[in-house]
């Protein structure tokens, strides 16, 4: 982070709105992707023109995800290392986490379950399977990688991260109050994640494998280095906006380098997206450290889609199969588009509604702690009566001692 034009943050743990804005362009960015995946598809695969690369790199709304999980789930560690403030409760960690992600997961896990057997659809799974999802232990298994729901397969990273995290966490809190050994801390993290991306590319790692926290470890020791790097600081708009430009043209060059396919493919495969996730971390930095708000993201449309975005992650593929198994599929590309978003979106937001913020607000009551009372103030002592001048006692005089 530059540290010019740095001063404190007056709301360290306020949490920004343009963030759920971004999450929901990312959301709304891999509906568009497998939308096209599938037209694409039917049109016979043709080259590819300027359209059709910039849809394939839509891909990197992933990536999105697990950097702002990274940066949201680890803040909290972050401001209790550096502040020396109350340690996050391993418990209400955990309950939060699972009512956030459970509910709506098992909701459309169970619909997909239904829908496919019903379809007959290839991608449908044995009932005796279903433990496996439950868990998110689909990724592991030849039988359920790739089924039932395929983007799926992020949410079972992602709960793999968060059952971790509490390692991260507590090696936060026993470094302390030292900034620079934190960010340290998420670079070994960042190492690692392309440690195992090398690997995985060298000994040929099986996909049950390749689909596993191990590959993703960049993505999210980023968000956790941005918690550490932008905690209590805040950049005017002269080192925020050089610092955003920076991080979108390296989002930009990552796309056209993987998308033209660029010199090497084994270099390629080696790197990976390392350049975009920087660039995204940067983006990220610059969000949360300006003192002006992404407005465009943090109201209207981008928030009440930042809002329903894990919905309508969950439900636009049972979605596309839905229409396509009933023979309602569109002719059109744009068609297409407006169909499954379109109904992806009401169905994400009835199960808001219905099953994701009950399950939300239950879990916030439960584990809401309880403010400490306030010590009574002291009662003044009653002052005593003033007497009156006829009142006051008489003197009397001491008898002389014989």
């Amino acid at each position: 982070m530059p540290s010019a034009d740095i001063r404190p943050d007056a709301s360290p743990r306020a949490r920004l709105g343009a963030l759920d804005g971004l999450r929901g362009l990312a959301a709304l960015g891999v509906v568009v992707l497998h939308v096209w995946m599938f037209s694409y598809g039917d049109l016979g695969r043709p080259p590819k023109d300027a359209l059709d690369l910039f849809m394939g790199e839509l891909r990197l709304g992933v990536q999105v995800f697990f950097v702002l999980s990274g940066f949201l789930i680890f803040r909290p560690f972050v401001a209790a290392a550096l502040d020396g403030g109350a340690r996050p409760g391993l418990g209400r960690y955990a309950l939060r986490r699972a009512a956030r992600i459970l509910p709506g997961y098992w909701a459309v896990l169970l619909a997909s379950f239904v829908l496919l057997r019903r379809l007959d659809h290839p991608m449908q799974v044995d009932g005796s399977l279903l433990p496996v999802f439950l868990l998110f232990a689909q990724n592991h298994f030849d039988t359920t990688i790739g089924h039932l729901d395929p983007p799926m397969w992020t949410l079972a990273i992602e709960v793999s991260f968060y059952i971790v995290l509490p390692l991260g966490g507590a090696l936060a809190l026993a470094i302390g109050a030292h900034r620079r050994r934190l960010a340290l801390l998420c670079a070994a993290i960042v190492g690692g994640g392309i440690a195992c991306t090398v690997l995985s590319v060298q000994q040929r790692w099986p996909e049950t494998l390749s689909t596993s926290l191990l590959l993703h470890l960049v993505e999210f020791g980023s968000g956790m280095a941005v918690a550490v790097l932008a905690h209590r600081r805040r950049l005017g708009v002269r080192s925020a906006a050089p610092l955003a430009l920076a991080g979108l043209a390296l989002v930009v060059a990552n796309s056209v380098w993987h998308a033209l396919g660029l010199g090497p493919q084994q270099v390629r495969d080696l790197v990976g997206d390392v350049p975009g996730i920087v660039g995204m971390a940067l983006v990220l930095g610059a969000l949360v450290t300006s003192g002006r708000r992404a407005r465009l993201l943090s109201a209207g449309p981008a928030a009440w889609l930042g809002t329903v975005s894990y919905g309508l992650y969950l439900v636009h593929f049972p979605v596309i199969i839905a229409l396509r198994g009933t023979d309602h599929w569109p002719a059109t590309l744009e068609r297409q588009l407006l169909a499954v978003v379109g109904i992806s979106l009401v169905l994400a937001t009835a199960l808001w509604f219905c099953v994701e913020r009950p399950a939300i607000r239950w879990a916030q009551r439960v584990t809401r702690r309880p403010r400490p009372a306030r010590a009574p103030a002291p009662v003044p002592a009653p002052r005593a009566p003033r007497r009156r001048p006829a009142e006051r006692p008489v003197l009397v005089p001491r008898r002389a001692e014989r």
